[in-house]
């Protein structure tokens, strides 16, 4: 790559460049970039009109990185940056795909000097010193004058002076820097390699990790020496879920949760690690266990069912299971049911409603930590500093779920990892040098199938792999494909079943837009958009992303299905402790209740007369397919769901008769239907491997699927300059 003087700005269109400021701006104005899609652009900018191969990339962004999928971060990093540009990839005016091969920046750039150098520092010798020190000298009242010696003298101890104090500010910054290293500065480690590691956690002393790790549908927990690298299986948990695991502070014993599927609570056991037997300490967690630094106590959060029910933090004594419920939530409750302790014991931490709040253990209101609210929070955990912790969560300029320092007074936020994969169970050890997460990376595309050929996929968005159609995917009445894309779900594209014609329809870096579906004329979207404070609402808005109108203000609102005739829109809203089935027209207007039931996942059938949802009538039970009159009554059918089932979505099939479903066994996706009539389930796809995330049916027998690949394994995040 040529070398370029830090004193050039480079110039494009609207933007300007600037190296050494670390900034680039359009039209004047600063816009946020960060640190590695800057790297990436001021490659661009050294090699315009010349190709860039993909090597050349991976090694200019993660040089310092030891574990990343280049494969899917060069599509990610440049589609963002393209994003920040507002360039699109059919039609580039900044960024041309050379495919197979690299990228090529085309448009004309102009590079122009930036204002000369500061000059250097002299060697300090008297006469420099003299000179930088000397200027128009005005007599001061009541001084005496000073000789030349003298003065020469005191400007040479000024200017030691000064070199001592600069020596010190300097040592100060960098010592500050080493502790809030950019992600660049960071070292992942891979602990695992497998790819299915559900949850981990570090021992206090550094030396173990537990993993939940999850295949083929069957869960087991582990533990891996750290020094030897010996990996060894502690129990089998067959088709039982166990959410998260914690040490004792003595890193003796492993705490462990074990639910069964489908139910919103389980039980805490206490296994020795090396070796004895197990011991039931409490029922009734819902989440992972987070044991107090004393080792005497354990907080975690008891749910009163899976999905939008009441969400209550409890601590319970380790010897003898006695507890005390401190607060309870309506929905949507705790995110992800996780908690953490403060490094003295003295408060809880947890996410509600997408803001961290802190709490005192012996009782109290909780009480926000400052800041503006997260997108996501995945995880907390207590750092060594009573006053700080760790979170695994998503702000506005982040794509996914990255690892944070966050300070619990000022709520100021500290970023420690800013790469292209998502991190949750964060777990320190001790002292906290060792940092583990689990970094997940999920890689998703839109595919095709034809009818009668469900054996032959046909991949429409290949070159993104980036999340493509995850938060979910629509057919036009013309046969185009719309679904949303980037992590985060920040826009909604439009691509022609051939993976022809592809144009965004709508953008933003403020929301998320999830669940799409077209009218049946073709003349406007439904659309969900999530808010920064974890709430969720029916939009409306035409094809090419204008006139954008909000239909509906619950607390949380989605899974939008409208009728054949295009007046009404279905959806799941979420008030109080439950969810139910709302319907609220099209144009606007107040929202009607369809039923009272606890239901979610509503589907509108293509004659528009049954609306198909899943029904829960105790929390015990496992959801039930239900079939309810358009109207609103009691329902029609109930059907059983297979507990292989994945929700959301439910979508009928065209001929009315059917509502398939996603099913995975043993990690592996496909489509399945179930007869409304009331006859058994049978496969509509026959894959034998990868995920579906989502699909959707044509009206002439066509499926569109996102599908792909999740991989999650766990890390050391450390300091790369740090010898520990």
């Amino acid at each position: 790559m040529p070398v370029q003087s830090k004193n050039t700005i480079f110039r494009f269109g609207p933007f300007e460049l600037n190296p050494a400021e670390q900034e680039l701006r359009r039209n004047g104005v600063r816009l946020r970039l960060p640190a590695s899609r800057f790297r990436l652009l001021l490659l661009f900018m050294s090699r315009h009109g010349q190709l860039v191969t993909r090597e050349e990339i991976a090694s200019a962004l993660w040089s310092d990185v030891r574990t990343i999928d280049t494969n899917s971060g060069i599509h990610t990093a440049v589609n963002q940056l393209r994003e920040q540009l507002e360039d699109d990839s059919s039609a580039p005016k900044y960024i041309e795909t050379v495919v197979g091969v690299g990228y090529r920046f085309i448009a004309t750039v102009l590079e122009a000097p930036d204002a000369p150098p500061a000059p250097t520092q002299g060697s300090g010798g008297p006469d420099e010193v003299k000179a930088a020190l000397s200027g128009p000298q005005q007599p001061i009242a009541g001084r005496s004058k000073v000789g030349g010696k003298t003065r020469s003298r005191i400007a040479i101890l000024i200017a030691l002076a000064a070199i001592v104090i600069a020596a010190v500010v300097c040592a100060f910054v960098i010592v500050r820097l080493r502790r809030t290293a950019p992600a660049a500065e960071m070292q992942l480690v891979r602990v695992t390699d497998t790819g299915d590691v559900k949850f981990a956690a570090i021992s206090p002393d550094g030396k173990y990790v537990a993993l939940v790790r999850e295949n083929s549908g069957q869960e087991s927990l582990w533990v891996k020496q750290l020094l030897t690298g010996q990996m060894l299986e502690l129990v089998s948990l067959g088709t039982d879920v166990c959410p998260g695991v914690d040490f004792s502070p003595d890193s003796a014993y492993l705490y462990f949760v074990r639910m069964e599927p489908a139910k919103a609570d389980g039980e805490l056991d206490e296994l020795p690690l090396l070796g004895g037997t197990s011991r039931r300490v409490v029922r009734g967690i819902s989440g992972v266990p987070a044991i107090s630094p004393d080792g005497r106590n354990v907080a975690f959060v008891r749910s009163t069912r899976i999905s939008h029910g009441q969400d209550s933090i409890v601590v319970a004594k380790l010897d003898d299971g006695d507890e005390r419920v401190l607060a309870s939530f309506n929905p949507p409750g705790i995110h992800f049911n996780r908690i953490t302790w403060t490094a003295d014991g003295q408060h809880l931490v947890f996410p509600l409603a997408s803001v961290l709040f802190v709490m005192p253990v012996s009782g109290g209101q909780p009480v926000a930590i400052p800041g503006p609210p997260w997108t996501e929070i995945d995880d907390v955990w207590r750092l060594p500093a009573s006053d700080r912790i760790a979170v695994a969560g998503q702000r506005l300029q982040d794509a996914t779920d990255q690892v944070l320092e966050i300070s619990l007074a000022t709520g100021q936020v500290q970023a420690i990892t800013h790469d292209l994969a998502a991190y949750s169970s964060l777990r320190t050890s001790r002292e906290g040098r060792a940092l583990l997460a689990v970094q997940n990376l999920t890689l998703s595309s839109v595919q095709v199938i034809a009818p009668g050929k469900q054996s032959e996929p046909r991949v429409l968005s290949a070159s993104h792999l980036n999340h493509d159609g995850i938060a979910g995917l629509a057919w036009t009445p013309d046969s185009k494909i719309v679904y949303t894309s980037e992590p985060g779900s920040r826009q909604v594209l439009e691509t022609n079943r051939d993976g022809s014609g592809s144009r965004r329809l709508a953008l933003t870096n403020l929301q998320a837009f999830s669940d799409p579906v077209i009218s049946p004329r073709g003349d406007f979207i439904a659309v969900v958009r999530w808010a920064i404070n974890d709430s969720a609402n029916i939009w409306r808005m035409n094809l090419d992303g204008s006139e954008q109108k909000r239909l509906t203000e619950g607390r949380q609102d989605f899974s939008p299905s409208i009728s054949p005739d295009g007046q009404w829109i279905v959806y799941a809203g979420v008030e109080g402790g439950s969810s139910s089935v709302m319907k609220v027209p099209a144009g606007g207007g107040a929202p009607v209740r369809v039923t009272n039931l606890c239901a979610d996942n509503p589907a509108i059938s293509p004659d528009g007369k049954w609306i198909a949802c899943t029904v829960v009538s105790d929390p015990a039970d496992r959801p039930k397919l239900a079939i309810l009159p358009f109207s609103g009554s009691a329902p029609d059918k109930l059907l059983q769901l297979p507990a292989a089932v994945e929700l959301p979505p439910l979508v009928w099939t065209p001929d009315n008769r059917s509502i398939s479903f996603i099913e995975t066994v043993d990690g592996v996706s496909n489509i399945w239907r179930q007869p409304v009539d009331g006859g058994p389930a049978v496969p509509v796809t026959h894959f034998t491997s990868g995920r579906i995330f989502n699909f959707r049916w044509s009206n002439d027998g066509w499926l569109a699927l996102a599908r792909g690949t999740e991989t999650a394994d766990a890390v050391l995040i450390r300091d790369s300059r740090d010898g520990h």
